[in-house]
């Protein structure tokens, strides 16, 4: 591939032509329809549903791009319903496409051809490494893709955590909220059970089969899934989906349901799964969540190996993939190529600590759960939400991973109407606003004005020291891009925990190292809480500097750019 890198503008910044893709509906097209690059297209077969199982009917269907044969696609059909099947690609190249079919066991699915016309987009296609830092992601476009997620863990989903169901409204309204307040990604969980979360065998079978049997499948839930990943290509193809895909059997216990399946009902599973959702570029896999592994777990460890390697073999589109640990657990799987990025989950890691030990591995690195906003109540929820939240991006982003937002976990609340919508959760009753996203915005649109490739830096903690000797969580943090560009975040606590705020009576002050860069730097001070500008005048390297915020009790950045022949 070649790759021209750039930084893509978020949806704040968007033009016109962008901003129409995003609402009408074009994103994802079906047989004759004129499709679009970096978007899905869908071809439907007729074959007979009435076989004894017709999940066990094995179609293919070869997609030919414009380049020829030797870069076409071989994808499986999957069984939709009635006498329904679906064939799905993922477009890379505009032009005229061709694809044929070929079935073994139904005449109606064999022999069937056609073609369609694919032309250019603005979507940012599938999350690749970046060619120039696997540490970082880029979208297929070659922009660098910014992290900043959110738990909609049953966006996808026909019922919540408490059982309750979730409309395709209120799955609207959600996403919606969640992209004004600057979000790029979510968690959600493929599937759910309508008598809510839980850990149990049961859960297996309520997300995904009709019976005991293993053998068919419950289309209600897998239709939903994909309906809603269709509204999201098509209203809001920007926001990265992180597809949890299975249940936990039982927390901190090693899995007995997917051991006892036989390898013909994984593999049915598994090649349905695949051929619905693969091709959706905006995924990025999570085998399971919560979950142990190492010694004591050897089932655990067997099931997601086996799923992994089968997403790497078969995932023709190769989506990040990984499996989630449960909170303070150690990543399991660094060292191995089926794990193509680090899930972790911690408490309060609001100076990004264990990010350093993950830097070996070369992936991207990705907090994907810390606190949640409305949980447990006052005894272990962060009291300043606003802050921790900022806090907590900031600091995994300067440290060169990323990290992700909890409000109400368990249900679909649209974040602008929380104040209005009672959640209960472990006997406490929440009907306060959220309030963790409402600084995420001016993350984005930092980045998005300055047109800032983080992928282009590296972390140098080392650099940078608080004028006052906070250390620990409470140290600056620091990125650079060689010697010409500095970026740091200061967060200016006074405390740590669920407690954590910032000092009200301080201001951020530091020392930065600039003896191994030369020149004269301009010097910008970011104000996090809403997203006002500082010019702070110029200093020279070649020596230590001394920096103070020009604003009392506030959490900054501060930026160190290299001037022109400075």
């Amino acid at each position: 591939m070649h790759w021209i890198l750039n930084y893509c503008l978020p949806a704040a910044f968007v033009g016109a032509a962008l901003a129409q893709e995003h609402r009408d509906g074009k994103n994802f097209t079906v047989d004759r329809a004129v499709a679009r690059k970096f978007g899905v297209h869908e071809i439907v077969l007729t074959g007979n549903g009435s076989v004894a199982n017709p999940f066990d009917i094995v179609a293919t269907v070869r997609f030919t791009p414009p380049s020829g044969a030797a870069n076409a696609k071989s994808v499986w059909a999957f069984y939709d319903g009635e006498n329904t099947w679906r064939a799905r690609v993922y477009l890379g190249e505009t032009g005229e496409w061709t694809w044929s079919s070929t079935c073994t066991t139904d005449a109606g699915l064999h022999g069937k051809s056609g073609k369609f016309q694919c032309e250019p987009s603005k979507l940012r296609g599938r999350l690749l490494p970046h060619p120039k830092n696997p540490r970082q992601w880029v979208t297929e476009d070659g922009c660098w893709f910014l992290n900043l997620s959110d738990t909609a863990y049953f966006l996808l989903c026909r019922h919540d955590g408490i059982g309750a169901p979730v409309s395709d409204d209120a799955a609207i309204r959600y996403i919606r909220d969640d992209v004004e307040r600057g979000i790029t990604s979510i968690r959600c969980f493929l599937a759910s059970s309508p008598d809510g979360f839980g850990y149990s065998a049961k859960m297996w079978t309520d997300w995904y089969f009709l019976d005991n049997t293993y053998a068919r499948l419950r289309l209600d839930n897998l239709q939903c899934a994909d309906r809603r990943l269709r509204m999201l290509l098509d209203r809001h193809p920007e926001v990265a989906v992180q597809l949890i895909l299975f249940p936990l059997e039982g927390y901190n216990r090693d899995d007995r349901f997917w051991a006892a399946l036989t390898a013909p009902q994984r593999e049915r599973l598994l090649r349905n799964l695949v051929a619905r959702f693969a091709a959706y570029p905006q995924l990025f896999w999570l085998i399971t969540n919560d979950a142990h592994y190492g010694e004591k777990f050897p089932n655990n460890n067997a099931m997601v190996r086996e799923v992994g390697a089968y997403l790497q073999k078969h995932d023709l589109w190769q989506h990040p993939r990984s499996t989630g640990h449960a909170r303070r657990l150690p990543f399991f799987f660094g060292g191995e190529d089926w794990a193509t990025y680090i899930h972790i989950e911690h408490e309060h890691d609001l100076g990004a600590q264990q990010y350093a030990q993950y830097h070996k591995f070369a992936k991207p690195v990705f907090l994907g759960e810390d606190r949640y906003e409305q949980d447990h109540g006052p005894i272990r929820d962060p009291a300043h939400m606003r802050y921790w939240q900022r806090r907590l991006f900031w600091s995994w982003l300067l440290s060169g991973g990323s990290a992700n937002y909890g409000g109400r976990w368990a249900v679909v609340h649209p974040y602008s109407e929380t104040a209005k919508l009672t959640f209960r959760n472990r006997n406490v009753t929440f009907n306060t606003a959220l309030t963790g996203l409402d600084s995420v915005v001016h993350i984005r649109d930092y980045f998005g004005k300055r047109a800032i490739d983080l992928a282009l830096f590296e972390p140098d903690h080392a650099l940078v020291k608080d004028s006052a000797g906070a250390n620990g969580n409470r140290s600056p943090k620091l990125m650079r891009r060689g010697q010409d560009e500095f970026l740091i975040y200061h967060p200016n606590a006074a405390a740590d925990g669920k407690e954590t705020r910032v000092e009200a009576s301080r201001k951020a002050g530091l020392r930065v190292d600039l003896r191994g860069a030369s020149g004269r730097f301009a010097v910008e001070w970011y104000r996090t809480a809403d997203g006002t500008v500082h010019d702070g005048g110029t200093v020279e390297g070649g020596e230590q500097v001394d920096l103070r915020s020009p604003w009392m009790g506030e959490d900054v950045i501060v930026r160190l750019l290299k001037m022109p022949n400075g």
